[in-house]
């Protein structure tokens, strides 16, 4: 299977993951829109990670990955990073954690963040050439 079907296969399940965010968010299931939009931003910077050739074996290792080879390095905004680690640790807590809560504001601008990370790693995944990140 060639690695433009699996690109398009991650990002096609980014936009997926996003389309339930915004669903549970607005019916109020704030935990379940947390833990959609991190999908949604993982399988998106999944797809970036393997226009590059390149995997992980966990998504702590993706998770630095994004930092090192690409905020590091100026290829992804620094917000982008702050945006996927507070996923990454609400993601966490939701799964993890009794009670965790959100308000409605906070869940609004994650979901508006998560859709401008979305378009953020389409650009990068279809628009812009090989980035060429060494490993």
């Amino acid at each position: 299977m060639s690695a433009n079907i699996i690109i398009d296969y991650w990002m096609e399940k980014a936009r997926d993951d996003l389309a339930s965010a915004l669903e549970n968010g607005s019916a109020g299931r704030f935990q379940v829109a947390v833990r959609d939009a991190y999908f949604c931003c993982f399988h998106a910077f999944s797809a970036l990670i393997l226009k590059e050739n390149r995997s992980f074996r966990s998504h702590k290792e993706v998770r630095s990955s994004l930092h090192r080879d690409y905020v590091r390095t100026e290829i992804i905004a620094p917000q982008w990073g702050k945006h996927f680690d507070w996923l990454f640790d609400n993601r966490q807590k939701v799964d993890y954690r009794p009670l965790v809560t959100f308000e409605r504001e906070e869940i609004d601008e994650i979901l508006e963040q998560s859709q401008a990370f979305l378009r953020e790693m389409e650009r990068l995944v279809y628009v812009v050439g090989n980035i060429g990140i060494q490993e």
